[in-house]
């Protein structure tokens, strides 16, 4: 038998504690995709964060700035790489 008083701090619905984890949570997950782009420099960078701010509620937006964020960046990272490695 637990008693009332045992649980009145870690259990409490009044504590904001658990609402503050959970929303920390939340958002660390809802950004997830921009982190990723800025992660890997992805030239569509700044793109793929509006989308994520103003669409990714909608849980297709979020899809959508996720597998985005995981695509090819394009040539011209891979172009700019290469000239720094051999100077013409």
């Amino acid at each position: 038998m637990m008693h009332e008083w045992s649980r009145s701090w870690y259990w409490s619905d009044s504590s904001p504690a658990l609402a503050f984890f959970l929303t920390l949570a939340f958002w660390g997950v809802y950004f997830i995709p921009s982190v990723i782009a800025f992660w890997r420099n992805h030239r569509s960078k700044a793109a793929i964060l509006a989308l994520n701010i103003l669409l990714g509620w909608t849980g297709l937006g979020w899809i959508g700035a996720f597998v985005w964020s995981l695509a090819y960046t394009g040539p011209d990272r891979i172009n700019k790489a290469f000239a720094h490695e051999n100077p013409a």
